[in-house]
């Protein structure tokens, strides 16, 4: 959360004083005078690609990975079949090319914007005068063009806008770049880290 709000205390997009506090449902609570502002924060993360990581390190360290293999639509692997891969150390896909890797971003991002839709829709979540996302992209696709990507994504989530209730600005944090999404809008901001 430091990222996001230090990359928008930077670009005016906040105002002092305020407070933060950690919380549940949700994961944060900012108050800004008058206002309210909630944020649910998600990684964006393949969960088979982290298996297939996670045993590489443990059992073929010097493996060659593939991410290609975990793609949006990608067939759930068992354990053996990661390890078959794992063990070829050798390209086996097909890899990405042309616009797929925004695409394929699009998708996943997508799919992690609707499953927090469903969350805040639930009645223990707490809405605010104002609900935010925010995604930290961590998905195993390379040189994503992020503008192409949210030509992609904006008119996948077009309807979300208009569910009740809603998020009113989704963050994406993508490498050194947040992108703030409204329903009408879409603002690129260099990603401030108080940690560099």
């Amino acid at each position: 959360m430091c990222r996001p709000l230090t990359t928008l205390a930077n670009a005016k997009g906040l105002f002092y004083p305020l407070s933060v506090k950690h919380q549940d449902k949700p994961d944060f609570l900012i108050v800004m005078e008058n206002t309210r502002i909630g944020i649910e924060v998600t990684e964006a993360i393949s969960a088979q690609y982290s298996k297939y990581c996670a045993l590489a390190e443990k059992e073929f360290p010097d493996a060659l990975l593939e991410p290609a293999h975990f793609g949006w639509d990608a067939p759930e692997r068992s354990k053996e079949e990661m390890r078959e891969m794992l063990r070829q150390n050798q390209l086996t896909s097909s890899g990405w090319t042309g616009d797929r890797p925004e695409r394929e971003w699009a998708l996943f991002v997508q799919s992690f914007i609707d499953k927090k839709l469903e969350k805040l829709a639930a009645s223990d979540f707490t809405k605010y005068d104002t609900n935010w996302l925010s995604i930290y992209d961590n998905l195993p696709l390379m040189a994503v063009d992020l503008e192409r990507a949210m030509a992609f994504l904006r008119p996948q989530i077009q309807d979300c806008w208009s569910r009740t209730p809603s998020f009113d600005a989704l963050f994406v944090e993508c490498g050194s770049i947040i992108v703030k999404i409204t329903a009408s809008d879409l603002e690129y901001f260099d990603l401030s880290d108080l940690w560099k």
